[in-house]
């Protein structure tokens, strides 16, 4: 099974997790709701979000994305402080 396909059932079985602590808030055990979904949402951010962001991101190249300083001082030679036309 593709690892984008798993990130996904994880999230579904999440997702079905925080209805259901909303479901048990909503039935009066109300502790018990909030601590479902408070470490289901824990579980999507510190494990699904950067599984995800990994997976998208092992086989790039990412020196395309670096800041080139010289580039950017050749575009600042055109810029005008005092120029309020691009404010408009």
């Amino acid at each position: 099974m593709n690892l984008l396909k798993f990130l996904g059932i994880l999230l579904l079985c999440t997702l079905i997790a925080i209805g259901f602590g909303f479901y048990t808030i909503d039935q009066g055990d109300t502790a018990y709701g909030h601590k479902i979904i408070g470490l289901s949402t824990l579980f999507i951010f510190f494990v699904v979000m950067p599984l995800f962001i990994w997976t998208r991101y092992k086989n790039k190249d990412l020196s395309k994305f670096n800041f080139n300083q010289n580039k950017k001082d050749d575009e600042d030679e055109d810029w005008d402080p005092d120029d309020k036309s691009k404010w408009n």
